[in-house]
């Protein structure tokens, strides 16, 4: 079952990043200005269901991706972007309930449309989907249980571009995240998952036409 879940998402996000590729590549074949690559840091304010109740926490992340704007070439607003984000480690518990150590990264393809202000404030929304890997570490008094698992993922938000130059942009972002569970922790003969949801503040610096 686990197998065919992963092989599915795998073709899914294949899928979704071959598009991007594809719809880019009219753009770059006339306009290498058109690629830019975004560095970016994270304040991620997570959410966990641990069946019992939510548990929330705020941990730092960082990642980047590497995007085209089909504006240089087309009459299109978009951007196509594939991105790597690690949304950091923490630590989630309840008083009497399991403690489970969890950390993510994620893998998606996104997509953006600007609305254009004619100012140097450019307003953006959009989303994406791929996969997020989750890797955890649950105790329950001394028994413990530890694993991986890939899933599903998506994200919806939107920011504001801050062009500094024609070549530098601040880029200040929000997202809401969901990342999936986490694998079948299995404690004490009791199987045990929990699901990592999240609200997300990012800063950038992007960096066109290189």
């Amino acid at each position: 079952m686990e197998k065919k879940f992963l092989s599915r998402n795998y073709w899914m996000l294949s899928l979704g990043l071959t598009l991007a590729l594809g719809l880019a590549a009219p753009a770059a074949a006339q306009d290498m200005s058109s690629f830019y690559v975004t560095p970016k840091i994270m304040a991620s304010y997570q959410t966990v269901d641990m069946h019992t109740g939510d548990e929330r926490s705020s941990v730092l992340g960082f990642g980047g991706s590497v995007g085209s704007d089909l504006s240089y070439s087309t009459s299109w607003p978009l951007r196509l972007e594939a991105e790597y984000l690690y949304h950091g480690n923490e630590t989630f518990s309840r008083p009497t309930d399991c403690t489970i150590d969890l950390s993510a990264h994620s893998f998606l393809a996104n997509a953006f449309l600007d609305l254009n202000t004619d100012t140097a404030l450019t307003p953006y929304l959009g989303g994406g989907l791929g996969l997020a890997y989750l890797t955890d570490r649950a105790s329950y008094g001394n028994a413990t249980s530890k694993g991986s698992r890939w899933n599903f993922a998506w994200d919806v938000g939107g920011g504001v571009a801050w062009g500094l130059n024609e070549n530098l942009a601040l880029d200040l972002g929000y997202r809401y995240m969901d990342l999936g569970k986490s694998h079948d922790n299995d404690i004490g003969g009791v199987g045990y998952n929990v699901s990592l949801t999240a609200h997300e503040f990012s800063l950038g610096l992007r960096v066109m036409g290189f």
